[in-house]
């Protein structure tokens, strides 16, 4: 069985799914995610923390 390459999530990437400045790099993170189930993905609890200090309750809660 192939193993799943691992890819570590951090606050850069999922805040591009929200971050209209530049539409050409969302449509590849929102293609990235589209795909996610071939990755062993990882997000850090310094991660979580950084989107739960979200001022923006709105983007936070998608995030």
């Amino acid at each position: 069985m192939k193993r799943k390459l691992r890819v570590y999530l951090d606050t850069s990437v999922v805040s591009v799914l929200f971050d209209e400045r530049n539409p050409e790099r969302k449509s590849l993170t929102e293609t990235f995610f589209g795909e996610i189930a071939n990755f062993e993905s990882f997000i850090s609890e310094i991660t979580v923390a950084e989107i739960e200090r979200t001022p923006d309750i709105g983007l936070r809660n998608k995030m």
